[in-house]
């Protein structure tokens, strides 16, 4: 787990950080007009499992399901904890009856990858005490009551605004227009549990409340999906419309009747991950994936810690020795694109050096800055493009002895991205690398 981590936090920092273009100037020559080009350097790869990733303290939760015939079936669920506005909260007035109208999980939507299906949503109370303070993985197996708290089946409309039915300050009913959202209802007697509380310890602080809800899971329900089906929605974890909302009527001693309302959102201060399973068994990855070797003639690379691409450089020990000065080194993954792909291809890749621990490294050409390490799809040639001039200089120069790299989609653990590529030994669309170097001597 602690490997998992630190792997995790490595790339979560990459997402969020780049180096301005010119900041570092590579000692490398870079006119290839003298130089000896070669791409039949024979490279391996292989597909693995990629190893489970932080995915807390995530602004994207993912939810959803897909099924089909090239990487099996895949969930994601996402976790999150709805705080109150502020501290001391009532309710309503000593000598009045608070009753619930209803209490809707707010999720404002924030894209969706996939089909335009219809999908059935479950909402779990969580039954453990979480902390912020704590680090979540994306295989976490968080405790939760039994029974579901609310669900809805319903087909996502991520562009058009809703219009609902709100009380304002005054008890006044207005019709209120909201972003786009998926909107969950849940249990009246959940609401009125809560309402319960005015005044109380449960209220007082986010501390105190926290205690006392613990927050929320949310699951799609996969029983009915079928085939080539595939949705996993995405949804802005902090922002101000993702939220939890009781309507409820306050009632005196009189019978004079107010409806009210009070919202507890989700932010920065709130626990909030995404947890994710796959099944391989009904794919065609898992040939791959049992095989572990570079037999096969696909490689893959999934999102939402599900599986990575390795790529072994051993061949350029037949380089050493020969005083070669490396030009320009591009590693070019293809794109193999196939039914599957009207999911979509991954938008960006990463690549990395493991080492002895198993802990996933940046190699020197990653601090040159994206512009030049590159990893962005090219929808004109349907490849990937790193170029690891540094890395393979050092390869040949017998100073580095991290002799694979592993491929992963950037953004695994906000991502349902991934991509099939075409493997070292597929001999019309492999992996390869473009390699001009000079000699010396």
């Amino acid at each position: 787990m602690r490997k998992a981590l630190i792997l995790s936090a490595s790339f979560l920092a990459f997402l969020t950080a780049c180096k301005d273009d010119g900041e570092v100037r590579p000692d490398f020559a870079q006119n290839t007009n003298s130089s000896v080009y070669t791409d039949q350097l024979s490279l391996e790869s292989r597909t693995e499992l990629s190893d489970s990733i932080l995915a807390d303290k995530v602004s994207t939760g993912l939810v959803g399901a897909y099924k089909d015939s090239v990487f099996g079936s895949s969930i994601a669920s996402m976790h999150l904890q709805p705080l109150m506005a502020s501290n001391f909260l009532v309710f309503g007035e000593d000598d009045e009856m608070l009753q619930t109208d209803s209490v809707v999980l707010s999720l404002k939507y924030n894209g969706i990858r996939g089909d335009t299906i219809a999908q059935t949503f479950e909402v779990f109370r969580i039954d453990e005490l979480l902390s912020v303070d704590n680090n979540y993985s994306s295989d976490y197996q968080v405790a939760t009551l039994p029974n579901v708290l609310g669900s809805r089946t319903f087909v996502p409309n991520t562009r058009d605004d809703i219009f609902i039915k709100s009380p304002d300050a005054n008890g006044n009913i207005d019709s209120v227009r909201l972003q786009p959202q998926l909107r969950i209802r849940l249990d009246n007697a959940f609401g009125d549990e809560i309402l319960a509380q005015s005044g109380q310890t449960a209220v007082a602080t986010n501390e105190d409340f926290v205690n006392f809800l613990k927050g929320f899971k949310i699951s799609p329900q996969t029983s009915s999906l079928n085939d080539n089906e595939k949705a996993i929605l995405y949804f802005a974890m902090t922002d101000r419309d993702t939220k939890l909302t009781i309507y409820y009527t306050a009632t005196d001693l009189q019978g004079n009747a107010t409806k009210k309302t009070v919202d507890f959102p989700i932010n920065s201060s709130s626990v909030r991950f995404n947890t994710f399973s796959h099944d391989f068994s009904s794919g065609a990855i898992n040939q791959s994936l049992q095989s572990n070797t570079s037999d096969t003639l696909h490689s893959y690379v999934q999102a939402m810690s599900g599986a990575r691409t390795v790529i072994n450089f051993s061949t350029l020990d037949s380089l050493q020795q020969r005083n070669i000065i490396v030009n320009k080194a591009e590693l070019e993954l293809p794109v193999i694109r196939a039914s599957y792909a009207d999911f979509g291809v991954a938008e960006k890749l990463v690549l990395a050096a493991q080492d002895a621990n198993g802990e996933l490294q940046f190699i020197p050409d990653f601090f040159e800055g994206p512009s030049y390490f590159g990893g962005e799809y090219d929808a004109l040639t349907q490849t990937y493009k790193f170029n690891i001039n540094r890395y393979v200089q050092s390869l040949i120069n017998g100073t580095e002895d991290k002799k694979e790299l592993t491929v992963l989609v950037s953004g695994s653990a906000v991502s349902a991205e991934r991509a099939v590529l075409g493997a070292a030994s597929n001999s019309n669309r492999r992996i390869k690398l473009n390699l001009y170097y000079s000699n010396t001597q």
